[in-house]
């Protein structure tokens, strides 16, 4: 631990400018994203606005049922996500199984965590 702030003292220019790079990283990924809450907005406002001039009495149940649609999906892309997680855990722990006893049955080290 000395030996960092050792190093971070005597290289302060490197220390300056990974801190900028980073702060350019943070400012282009929000950036992004609020590129990105800005057009889910515009289409969610152009989505109503075409429920409404279709049929403005219904207008509400519409919206309500897209709403209600796009919950249903979201839920099931999650659950697919889960799935999806478990099994790349179950095939990330079985290469480390294979990866052990391969270097087992060639005599190397095996491998620690």
């Amino acid at each position: 631990m000395e030996a960092i702030w050792s190093s971070i003292h005597t290289h302060q220019f490197a220390v300056v400018a990974i801190v900028i790079a980073a702060l350019i990283v943070i400012y282009f990924l929000f950036k992004n994203l609020i590129k990105l809450a800005l057009l889910f907005l515009l289409i969610m406002i152009l989505t109503g606005g075409y429920f409404y001039l279709t049929a403005p009495k219904k207008s509400p149940e519409d919206l309500n049922r897209a709403i209600e649609q796009t919950q249903e999906q979201t839920a099931e892309i999650i659950d697919k996500g889960k799935v999806a997680y478990e099994k790349g855990k179950e095939v990330v722990e079985r290469g480390k199984e294979l990866t052990d006893r391969f270097g087992k049955v060639i005599g190397g080290n095996p491998r620690r965590d």
